[in-house]
């Protein structure tokens, strides 16, 4: 079953801090995620999620290519 995530717009609201990679190697508990259904509303949401500016802060690292879509 693939995921519906909700993107929020603070770190505390979020369950999941994401960062952007470039290579498949670099993946990191991306199968949260990945492949799953981005959501309009944040009660309709598995996870909640926010884009961090470095690695370090993250909890899942995922290419662009896999992250959720609308």
């Amino acid at each position: 079953m693939s995921a519906k995530v909700f993107m929020v717009d603070y770190t505390s609201q979020a369950d999941y801090k994401v960062f952007f990679v470039d290579y498949a190697s670099q993946e990191k508990n991306a199968s949260i995620i990945a492949n799953g259904k981005l959501v309009k509303y944040a009660s309709q949401a598995d996870c909640k999620v926010i884009i961090v500016k470095y690695a370090s802060q993250a909890d899942i690292k995922i290419l662009r290519k896999n992250f959720p879509k609308g």
